[in-house]
């Protein structure tokens, strides 16, 4: 785990000279393949220069929720990301923070890729690595694509979705 955390961290430091800015005030939605669910929805808003809140919800058991936020580093294509989570499976439900680090690369004038690795308390503590493509058809919808690789036997998560950015 230390090693890919390490890696993540090298990645992100290799590509710091080539970030392009993402758009994050948007709402999105799509199918998610995460344990038994089908479906989520997303959203962000840039609220300054620095402070991005971000919310999503997924059909994860009843349903999940992430409420949480990204703090963008100046001059950077680093940011640090937090919040908390909600897994609800009917009897059962679990409630934990997470926290991560990330960056984003700009792939071409269309497409931008972001990678982030995580850490959420909940459902008994776990980690995760992730990747996302984005892929801009015009300026306000793109398409994208994105996989988790979570550890600590959580299944991986698969998305594909529609972004509308306002």
């Amino acid at each position: 785990m230390k090693r890919i955390l390490a890696l993540t961290g090298i990645l992100a430091a290799s590509v710091a000279m080539t970030a392009h800015a993402e758009d994050r005030n948007y709402v999105s939605g799509g199918y998610n393949d995460f344990g038994d669910s089908d479906f989520y929805i997303k959203g962000s808003r840039q609220v300054d220069s620095h402070w991005v809140i971000e919310g999503e919800a997924f059909d994860i058991g009843d349903f999940g929720t992430r409420l949480g936020g990204q703090y963008l580093l100046s001059n950077s294509p680093l940011f640090l990301k937090g919040g908390m989570s909600h897994y609800d499976f009917g009897n059962t439900d679990d409630t934990g923070g997470y926290v991560g680090i990330g960056t984003e690369v700009g792939l071409s004038t269309q497409a931008t890729a972001m990678f982030d690795a995580t850490y959420d308390s909940a459902l008994d503590g776990y980690a995760s690595v992730g990747a996302k493509v984005r892929y801009n058809f015009d300026q306000r919808f793109a398409a994208d694509i994105g996989f988790r690789g979570n550890f600590d036997d959580i299944d991986n998560e698969f998305r594909v979705g529609i972004t509308y950015k306002f």
